[in-house]
């Protein structure tokens, strides 16, 4: 009986070292790999808005607008950097919108997607079909965007939340 408490004591106290261990590598990574998702977003925006010179962000329901002016502070478009429900859990991705409501970017930043299906989301042969499109376009899947069998949950969620950002930035900025 006793070597049974010694033996839980032994495992309590690996538990939380190793507890303490992955909660320090935390604290040491987490603010490297906040610089490179902000960095990498820039350079995104810079790509979508290359006339870009400075950007003022707005938060609605939770997601994140920013809005792109040029060097003579003429609005030139916003960035949504926004969440879609996909297959394999919540895709983030940045949605680019010229002044004139056309989208002219779109970025997969994060997914969770099967490998070889759900992942076509990131592809350009899915991307293409979106960008173009304007803020009065129905945005539908099977109207003007197809979604690709065998992946019509990640598609199809990317194409309803785009509608639903389309809306947002139609309603908000446009």
């Amino acid at each position: 009986m006793r070597e049974s408490y010694k033996m839980m004591l032994i495992l309590l106290i690996i538990g939380v070292i190793c507890g303490g261990l992955l909660s320090l590598v935390n604290g040491v990574t987490q603010p490297v790999i906040e610089a490179r998702a902000k960095a990498e977003f820039q350079e995104a925006m810079g790509t979508f808005f290359p006339d870009v010179e400075r950007a003022e962000e707005e938060v609605i329901g939770g997601e994140n607008y920013y809005l792109c002016y040029d060097a003579a502070d003429q609005f030139i478009g916003v960035v949504g950097n926004v969440k879609a429900a996909g297959y394999g859990g919540e895709i983030s991705y940045d949605l680019a919108v010229n002044a004139a409501g056309d989208i002219v970017g779109i970025r997969i930043s994060e997914h969770g997607e099967t490998a070889g299906i759900g992942d076509v989301i990131a592809k350009d042969t899915f991307q293409e079909r979106i960008i173009g499109l304007n803020y009065a376009d129905p945005i539908e899947a099977g109207v003007d965007v197809d979604t690709i069998t065998g992946a019509t949950v990640s598609t199809g969620g990317m194409i309803s939340s785009i509608r639903r950002v389309m809306n947002v930035i139609g309603e908000n900025f446009l």
